[in-house]
């Protein structure tokens, strides 16, 4: 065995021999960013050795870290191994931060009509000539509220039936999930909760709610506690190829979805235990990894699910701390890489149900397009990959403390002014200042429709300069940073954005063949999740990452996808509608579209193919700037 300190947190750990530091600093509670899951690629798990043995440098820590580097003892956590005691010091940029955590959703009317319901009933009391089973008087005094023919009650339920039928005098309180008893009780038992919960890939919220009134009564969040083990769905389907990985990531997630839910509890002041009911929605990984289904087909061709119909589980099947015979609904997944999340996203906002053309994106590693109405829709996940929201960029970072969220460069002089989440000193740039920065680039003539920075531009403050992989921008110098170093925009990230965003606006492009439209056509545009809520609409039409429509056309909606499990806790016809959506809905695999190449190489420019075909301002935007002078 070997003692390992991480410092500057001083948390110690004693782990055996050969281990990663970066399993090593999981165990240990040190939360390292390494958004490629430990494969060596990203390079942003970057320690120091200060005292002990490591194993011999890898080739990928000689890829990433100079000579100067590695001398100075800087080692990839997810490549150096434990060979004895040593210290690690973990450096501020290498730490995973606290996320800004998205609750909010748009919220649209339903009407409140539970699956879980609460009766009192009245027991007419067994005689010697009348003496048939509790069970059975108990179906009779139900069959007088409900339309069922018999009901189904758990062996535990069935054990505590006679002493509280008797101890409350015949008179007592029926909780039931459809004709499923869940609890008998006081008949005087006041309330009926359930949580709604979206497990998202970076972040996870449960909403408690009380089943009568349909208001929220406690929220609880925290970030995804698989991140450590890669920040983008393929590197956890990789790591859970292995039997025990993928019991480890489940067991991570579900004792995770607990704490939220006894966290929005907690909150509301009522026992977990009292929860009848919860509904889950996530994208397809998250789904399957939660139930323990083996995920290794979703990564290959042709991306089949385990299982696309809506579950109803028992909770101690999960398990989920909540009644232990209560109900846990996953809403249905559509496809290997459109989850119950953008079902979710489809439910809340009505698309399939409303006359209006919509189009609705949810950006994220898998960004995943919806379009149509209550006519039909079409589908598809375009892998836009984890660029937009930082992990392949040299400084991007998720939208924690210290993340530029806003940026603005002043056309001709290039001064830049930003934003950052809680005001403090940058630490690098998150997914709305990545959108940001690559607009403004284009607009102050920093780059051409290529996304090649140029090298002619008058630059009183010398941010365009050459670096180590061609020219880069200066966002801002190190004596301003909270990392002492320059933040830069570099070509291979205008390069990693412009990959992203073509498959987001080529995806958009083939669903809109398929419905035989064009951008003019479309009534609303709806933009879910954190990315949507945050980013500048107008910025991410003019870097082309969704079809150009008139700024008053496109909303966010915030989570969507928790507002869509909300719905289907506390309203049955939301339940039922979740078929309807699967039945109208059709999912376009666009690996093997025919058009795919061609749409995503013609969506490479800033912007995209159809230029400004609604905005004044945008036609402004892109009229040319002449460069000033030869540097």
């Amino acid at each position: 065995m070997a003692k390992v300190t991480f410092e500057p947190s001083g948390k110690k750990i004693n782990v055996s021999s050969g281990i990663s530091v970066l399993e090593a600093a999981n165990n240990a509670g040190v939360g390292i960013d390494a958004p490629c899951g430990g494969k060596g690629t990203c390079g942003k798990c970057k320690v120091y050795l200060n005292q002990g043995t490591l194993g011999e440098v890898t080739a990928s820590e000689r890829k990433v870290f100079s000579a100067g580097d590695i001398e100075k003892g800087a080692r990839l956590a997810c490549r150096a191994t434990i060979q004895g005691d040593c210290i690690i010091d973990v450096p501020k940029e290498s730490l995973l931060g606290e996320q800004k955590i998205l609750v909010d959703g748009a919220e649209y009317p339903v009407e409140i009509d539970p699956l879980v319901k609460v009766f009192s009933v009245t027991l007419p009391k067994p005689t010697l000539e009348d003496n048939a089973c509790d069970w059975h008087r108990l179906q009779d005094a139900l069959a007088e509220q409900t339309d069922y023919d018999s009901i189904d009650m758990d062996i535990s339920t069935l054990r505590t039936l006679p002493k509280i039928i008797r101890d409350h005098k015949y008179t007592i309180s029926v909780t039931m999930y459809r004709n499923r008893v869940l609890a008998v009780g006081d008949p005087s038992l006041d309330g009926v909760y359930g949580a709604a919960v979206d497990i998202g890939t970076t972040t996870m919220v449960a909403y408690v709610m009380d089943l009568v009134s349909g208001k929220i009564i406690g929220v609880g969040s925290m970030m995804n506690p698989q991140i450590p083990y890669g920040d983008d769905l393929m590197a956890r389907i990789s790591y859970s190829f292995k039997e025990e990985n993928l019991e480890k990531l489940s067991k991570l997630v579900v004792d995770g979805v607990n704490k939220i839910i006894n966290e929005g509890c907690e909150k509301a002041g009522i026992e977990m235990s009292s929860l009848s009911e919860v509904t889950i929605v996530g994208n397809t990984a998250m789904h399957h990894i939660f139930l323990r289904l083996y995920p290794k087909y979703l990564s290959l061709a042709p991306y089949c699910p385990a299982v696309q119909q809506p579950l109803d589980l028992r909770a101690s099947d999960v398990p989920i701390n909540i009644n232990p015979v209560g109900n846990v609904h996953m809403l249905p997944v559509v496809a290997g890489f459109v989850g119950s999340d953008h079902l979710g996203v489809i439910l809340s906002c009505d698309i399939h149900k409303s006359s209006e053309m919509t189009l609705a994106i949810d950006v994220g590693t898998n960004g995943e397009i919806v379009l149509g109405n209550k006519d039909g829709m079409v589908c598809c996940s375009a892998a836009a990959g984890p660029a937009l929201e930082g992990s392949t960029i040299k400084y991007g970072m998720r939208a924690a403390d210290g993340a530029i969220e806003n940026v603005n460069i002043s056309r001709g002089s290039l001064n830049v002014k930003y934003k950052t989440i809680g005001g403090s000193k940058p630490l690098g740039i998150c997914g709305s200042g990545i959108i940001d920065v690559v607009a403004e680039m284009l607009k102050s003539a920093v780059i051409d429709v290529t996304g090649k920075i140029r090298e002619r531009l008058e630059d009183e403050n010398d941010r365009v300069r050459e670096g180590d992989h061609g020219y880069e921008f200066v966002l801002e110098w190190a004596r301003k940073t909270k990392i002492k170093k320059d933040i830069v925009i570099t070509s291979n990230d205008l390069r990693e954005i412009q990959l992203a965003k073509s498959a987001m606006y080529a995806g958009a492009s083939i669903l809109m063949s398929h419905k035989g439209i064009t951008a003019k056509d479309i009534d609303r545009v709806l933009i879910a999740g954190a990315f949507g809520n945050y980013i500048d609409v107008e910025n991410a039409m003019t870097i082309g990452l969704f079809p150009e429509v008139p700024l008053d056309k496109v909303k966010s909606v915030g989570n969507a996808a928790g507002t869509g499990a909300r719905m289907s806790l506390i309203s049955g016809v939301k339940r039922e509608e979740e078929r309807e959506i699967l039945e109208k809905l059709r999912y376009i695999e666009l690996a093997t579209h025919d058009t795919f190449q061609d749409e995503f190489v013609s969506a490479m420019n800033l912007p995209h193919k159809d230029i400004s075909l609604f905005s004044e301002t945008m036609k402004k935007v892109y009229a040319p700037i002449p460069v000033k002078n030869n540097r």
